[in-house]
């Protein structure tokens, strides 16, 4: 249903070449040597343009729910396909860090506080200059161990190249604090040195439970309590013109390419039905400026190499690392 960027695949035929013998055989060599390195085999203007480097006056930001605490194995509910190998995960963020010169990373349902985990992988990975700060969530039954053979607890992170100053946690599903609540999912925020803006990351309750709009309301006011600019990133559960988001979106502004009509941030496969389900459902929010000046974004988008989008069927191999595609987005702010 999406175009996917098929640039890592080597062409499956290479058209003759008029020149010597010598000149065919040694490209011919070459192209077999270059299609099993896995190289891509692109021109110029068929590669991506890279993100511009982080630099005083906007940020890079990069969000992803790598659905790395999910459940299920192949053709069952809540499948991942690295959800085993948080090594892997880990690799491809560092690749996308990479890529679009990030200085800003967010994830949800991510494992931390464990030797193993996701975020100590990440923090080891991602080396000196970078800060990494986590909040806890729970499982509606309370529990917050990340299941099967994966190590530490689940919940919410922020990574950003730079030292974060402050930080505050909260429990979106209540107004108590977040070790009350028998179901926490967090709303996680962290000031960094230099910064205009607070960056925040969040996860709310799937799109037919009611209490999201309550917790919309929550986060609009434990955002910024003290009116400083932010970024607000996550898993929200609903395409951004969702009535239930109303408290967010009247005061936030987003990038038009990663609003609903991108036409899906997450796939699912109905297998009663047979048929794929693409919803946008993850987004990169930001408030106004310090001086009350609307939020600029000058790019955004959304991975969707890194999107699994085959069916969940066990025959079938899965194309990409979670079932959310990773979204980015240059937001301008002071540093």
């Amino acid at each position: 249903m999406y175009p996917r960027n098929n640039s890592s695949r080597p062409p499956s035929r290479f058209s003759r070449i008029p020149a010597p013998v010598v000149v065919t055989v040694l490209c011919a060599v070459i192209a077999v040597l270059l299609g099993a390195a896995g190289y891509a085999m692109t021109s110029e203007e068929d590669r991506p343009e890279p993100a511009p480097a982080a630099g005083p006056g906007h940020v890079n930001v990069l969000n992803w729910n790598i659905c790395g605490e999910a459940g299920g194995q192949r053709g069952k509910r809540g499948f991942c396909p690295n959800r085993n190998r948080p090594d892997l995960t880990v690799r491809e963020i560092v690749e996308m860090v990479d890529e679009r010169n990030a200085d800003v990373v967010t994830l949800q349902e991510v494992c931390g506080g464990a030797t193993g985990s996701h975020l100590a992988l990440l923090k080891s990975a991602l080396g000196e200059g970078w800060s990494i700060l986590r909040a806890r969530g729970t499982r509606p039954d309370g529990a917050s161990e990340c299941r099967g053979s994966l190590t530490g607890e689940l919940g919410v992170a922020i990574a950003v190249h730079g030292k974060i100053e402050s930080s505050s946690q909260d429990n979106t599903l209540s107004d108590e604090p977040p070790e009350s609540g028998e179901h926490v999912m967090p709303l996680l925020c962290a000031d960094v040195e230099g910064w205009s803006h607070r960056i925040c990351t969040t996860h709310l309750v799937p799109g037919d439970d009611p209490r999201g709009a309550e917790q919309a309301e929550r986060i609009s006011r434990l955002t910024s309590p003290d009116g400083k600019p932010f970024i607000l990133t996550g898993d929200f559960n609903r395409n951004s013109k969702a009535e239930d988001l109303d408290p967010l979106t009247s005061m936030l502004s987003e990038c038009e390419a990663l609003t609903d009509k991108v036409g899906g941030t997450h796939h699912a496969w109905d297998a009663k039905a047979g048929k794929h389900v693409y919803r946008t459902l993850d987004h990169i929010f930001a408030s106004p400026g310090e001086s009350g000046e609307k939020a600029r974004f000058s790019s955004c988008g959304v991975d969707y190499d890194r999107m699994d989008t085959t069916p969940n069927e066990r025959e079938v191999a899965p194309n990409g690392k979670s079932d959310h595609g990773p979204l980015y987005a240059t937001v301008e702010i002071h540093k």
